[in-house]
Order: structure tokens, then sequence, then C-alpha cells
């Protein structure tokens, strides 16, 4: 903005800091308005109503009781007895009026009032009151000799009580009239600040329309300086062209894309080509790498050289590979690695690299929509009798499933891939001719490592693959599991997606979090009650009613985290993107920053609870 007004305008750079100050000062003015308003109408002030009223009415309540209780004394006649705990019943309801002033707010404001002499006049009845309870008890036996000198006791404290109900009332008003005063001293203070902001909000528009009218000569301008930038464009597409006709190049489709780059004006095409240089350059990387490796591994020469490094890193960078072509056929990955791997492992991550980007291209290949699936977990196989490398203790095996929701493999590429070389009869691979280059190095990969692999696949349904590969676990890798950010127990979230393979593997990883999912494929809300947050994917009922959806969701005063297009752009609900490759790496910081605070409270209470015990 700063850019557009540069020169010599009518907003300067002095100007735009000014303007920028005011509307700093309209909100600055809207905060208070709306800050005194609530204060105004906060619930405490209904409360100290309620402690007003209700002190007034136990007062009086303590002087009719008191009347009461001499009157059922005067009128006590000899049928009367025995009382039958009568005279303690009217006692104790004379005694709990007493209590109802002393304890709780209501105790609480009337010590304040008249200075604490209140305060000291209840205290005075109650003794007196607390003294009757040995005559009245002689009473109760049936001996009248005691009834006058307690009817002498109860009026002479008549003089106390009546004193304390007037201090009371006088207390009260002053209190009732000290509340309309500040109440009325903030409404002046919102008429004045309202004032004041209906000003601020007439210069602002003065200063919009002023400022809209020099944005749009600088508009004029700049479309001026692009016509002028569009010819020198087109003099250099002229150019390049030309030198694009005279050279020639082995990786022709490489440096075709570096000409084209260069034509291109806009940043967005700028960044989509870059981007194509840099895949097309680690494809052709890629290749080189594989067909070294069958080299070596056909003349039995590739050794493996296990690195401890951490396994979710190293993953997610390998998926990251796929990103810009998963994203140009609109394919949805994720990834989820089980907690009870350790995070720091000892492999070959340069061949498990190469295995899991076989895999990943041969999915993509087959994949035209839909999801692809990735999951690092413990494996159920036992680990080979291998000797243990350098700073390594034990030796476990871990299961790589990649699983994909496309159209499946050829039945002949299956065939010649259900080749298991640690049988006797088949010590051979496939063929890269027969399964492609990729695949090939995969399964001779695997094998070398002395794991296993499987698959299973179904015309247009997908394939799932099974990668065995035994890894070290280093010396200094703790004995108890590091866990992610935990939630409360009992956190529930609900996920709304029609691939239920995809809704599933969110589910485990929400799992990871101490999260329980309930997975729904139209995002109907009227069976899932209690919910802390939903996370929105594809459903046919937001193509219908999106809006609708959103507002239903929105009503149940959770955090939506979303993919969807149409929901995440959408300006009305604050919605949480996510975006694909969906991994743990990214769920656990909006996660944690959902939920971190509701887990500090919980763990306060549990401390104050411990503490008390």
């Amino acid at each position: 903005m700063e850019r557009l007004f540069k020169g010599n305008t009518w907003l300067s750079k002095f100007k735009l800091w000014v303007l920028y100050g005011f509307i700093a000062f309209i909100i600055a003015i809207t905060i208070a308005v709306f800050g005194i308003i609530t204060y105004t109408s906060d619930s405490s002030k209904n409360n100290s109503r309620r402690v007003f009223e209700s002190s007034l009415w136990n007062t009086l309540q303590l002087q009719i009781q008191s009347y009461r209780f001499l009157n059922y004394l005067i009128a006590l006649k000899d049928s009367d007895y025995p009382l039958n705990g009568n005279a303690f019943f009217e006692y104790d309801l004379l005694m709990s009026r007493v209590d109802l002033l002393r304890q709780g707010d209501v105790g609480s404001l009337i010590r304040t009032f008249e200075g604490g002499r209140t305060t000291r006049l209840l205290n005075i009845i109650n003794g007196e009151l607390e003294l009757l309870s040995f005559n009245l008890s002689k009473i109760e036996s049936g001996d009248t000799s005691y009834l006058p000198d307690l009817i002498e006791r109860i009026q002479r404290i008549e003089d106390q009580i009546n004193e304390f109900v007037t201090l009371v009332n006088k207390g009260s008003n002053e209190f009732i009239s000290n509340q309309h005063q500040a109440l009325q001293k903030n409404l002046d203070h919102i008429q004045l600040l309202s004032m004041a902001l209906l000003a601020c909000l007439l210069c602002l528009c003065f200063f919009t329309i002023k400022g809209l009218t020099e944005l749009k000569n600088v508009i004029r301008r700049n479309e001026e300086l692009q016509l002028d930038i569009q010819a020198v464009n087109e003099d250099k597409a002229h150019l390049l062209s030309f030198v694009n006709q005279e050279i020639r190049s082995p990786i022709n489709a490489i440096l075709g894309t570096a000409k084209t780059l260069n034509c291109a004006t806009s940043k967005s095409d700028i960044e989509v080509l870059s981007k194509h240089i840099d895949e097309s350059g680690h494809q052709l990387l890629q290749t080189i790498e594989m067909l070294s490796d069958l080299a070596l591994i056909d003349a039995k020469q590739l050794t493996l050289n296990p690195t401890t490094e951490c396994l979710q890193k190293s993953i997610e960078d390998c998926l990251a590979i796929f990103e810009p072509q998963m994203t140009r056929k609109n394919l949805q990955s994720i990834l989820y690695i089980d907690p009870l791997l350790p995070k720091d492992i000892s492999l070959d991550f340069i061949r498990t690299k190469e295995i899991i980007v076989a895999l990943l291209q041969n999915a993509i290949t087959h994949t035209p929509s839909g999801s692809i699936s990735l999951q690092i977990r413990p494996s159920a196989l036992s680990a080979p009798q291998i000797p243990l490398a350098t700073d390594t203790k034990d030796i476990r095996v871990l299961q790589i499933a990649l699983r994909d929701t496309g159209l499946g493999m050829p039945s002949e590429l299956q065939q010649n891939l259900r080749v298991n070389p640690s049988l006797p009869m088949q010590k051979e691979g496939p063929l890269p001719s027969k399964v492609g280059l990729s695949l090939a190095l995969c399964h001779k990969l695997v094998y070398l490592m002395q794991g296993e692999m499987h698959f299973s696949c179904a015309p247009q349904k997908g394939c799932e693959f099974w990668v065995d590969i035994p890894f070290y676990v280093p010396n200094d890798c703790p004995s108890t599991k590091q866990l992610n950010f935990q939630c409360q127990d009992q956190t529930q979230a609900l996920i709304i997606e029609t691939d239920i393979h995809l809704a599933k593997i969110i589910s485990l990883q929400l799992t990871a979090f101490n999260i329980d999912a309930v997975i729904s494929k139209d995002g109907s809300l009227q069976e899932y009650k209690n919910y802390d947050m939903v996370i929105l994917g594809n459903t046919p009922r937001f193509e219908r009613d999106g809006n609708d959806a959103l507002q239903q969701w929105k009503t149940k005063s959770c955090p939506i985290l979303s993919y969807h297009p149409q929901a995440v752009n959408n300006p009305e609900y604050q919605i949480i993107p996510l975006h694909f490759p969906l991994t743990q790496t990214q769920l656990e910081p909006l996660i944690a920053g959902l939920f971190s605070s509701q887990k500090t409270a919980s763990q306060e209470t549990s401390s104050k609870a411990h503490k008390n015990d």
C-alpha cells in the first residue's frame, strides 16, 4: 500500500502514518465502548442485586421469627405439655435466620454496613440466643419455672434486633444508591465514547474517499507501465524462441522448461515451472541412482550403510518429493507413523528412501484420483539373525504399508512381481522390463535388506503394499517412548469423510494424541453429541448445502479443521486449514494449540486435589 502512494500524492508517507494511527484510535474507542457495555451488563451486577435483596429479606425474617418465637412461648398452656420438640423447632427456625445473615455473600455484604456495627450486633444477638438453649431444654422437659426468665431474655434482645434491622435498611439504601451512581457513570461514559466514535467514523469516511481517488490514479498509471512491460516481454520472448530453436541437448525436456520459464511473466507461472524443473532434475537423478544400484545388486557389490536419523523427518521428506505430482492429479496423501516406533533408528535411509519412492511412484501412476496413504508401523515378523551394527543394542522390524484407491495394477504386472528370492526355486527378482525400473529395484532392495514384500490388488479398488524391513535400535535410544502431545481422556473428534480409508488413517493420527474419533460420511451431527473437534473432508453434503452444514457445525462451539477447498476459502467461517500431505507433524501444533489450555487447567485442578488430600 505504501508503494502505491509514493510520490507527490495527497497521501504522503506521513499522512499514511496519521491515517493508520487514526484507525487504531477508532479501534481503541470501539473496544472501550464494548468493554464498558460488557462491564455494565455483567452478570455480577445481577448477583449483587440478588445478594442485596436477600440481605433485606433475611433481616426482616429474623425480626418476624423472633416475634413468632416470643408469642409461641407466651401462648404456652399447661395442656401443651409435653412439647415434644416443638419449642426447639421454633428455636431452630430463629437461629437459622441468624445463620443466613452470617454466612455467604449476604454475610459479606452486611459486614460492610455502618463500619461493621451490624456485625457486632449480630454477634450479640447470636450469643444471647445461644444462651437460651439451656432454659429451652428445661421447658421441653416440662419445667415451666424457666419460662418467665426465657421470655424476659428474648424481650431484652428485641432492642438489638430492631437496631440491627434499622442499620441493615440504612446500609442497604446506601449500597443500592452507590450501585445506581456507578451505573449512571458508566452510561455517561458510553454516551461520550459513542459520540467520539461517530465523529471518528465520519472522518474515516472522508479519508477513505480521498484515498480511493488517489488509488484510482495510481492504478491508471500502473496500467500504462504494464503495457510497456508487456512490449518488452514480447521482444524477450521472440529472442528466446530463436535461441530455443538453436539449442539441442540430451535433456531437451529440462532445457525447454527453462526457456519457457524465461518467457513467463506471472509469479505463479514461474513457481510452477521452477518446481517442474526441480522435479524433472530429481527424477533424472533418481533414474541414474536406480540404474547404478541395480547394476551393483546384480554384481553383488551393493553394501548397506546404516545411519542413525530421525524416522519421522526422513519419511516426510520422501513424501514431500512427490507433492507436486500428487497436487497436479488432485491426489490426497496422508502419512501415519506409529508412536510405538523409536524416534531415532539406525537404518540405510538411502535405500529405504528408494523403496518408498518406488512404491509412491507406482501408486501415483495407477491412481487417477482419490487418496494415497503411507503407514510406518511395527511389524509382526521376528527380527532376522544378523549381527548388530555399531552403537546399536537391538534389532527390530518395521512395516511400510502403502495403499491407494486407484485402478489397480494389471494382472500381468502382478504375476511378474510375485517373486520371492528367499525361496529355493526363485533366486532371481523380477525383470525391470516386466515390472518397471522402480518396482524391480524396490523388490530387490527389500530382500537384500533381509525383508519381505507383499501386496494385494483389486480392480477399480486400488492396491496395498506391505514391506517389512529390519532396523537397529541405537544405544542412546530411551527405554520408554517419548509420546507426542496428549489430550485429556475422553476427548472426541468427528471426522466427516466419504473416503473411509483416508478417514481411518486420520483417526489413527488422532489416536496418537489421545483423541477418540467418530467417522461420518455425510456429516450429520444428530447422533454425535459430544465432540471437541471436527475434521471436515470430502462429503456430498457440503457440495449440496455447504453454508448450512458449516453453520450447523459452528453452532456446536468446537474448532473445525478442514482440507476441503470450499470450506477453507469460505470467509464467513474460521476454518483451520489442513494441507496434503497430511502428517502428524502438521497436526500436532494445531491440536496442541487447541487443547493445551484445557490440559493445563485439568493438571492444576488435579494438583490442588492432591494437596487437599
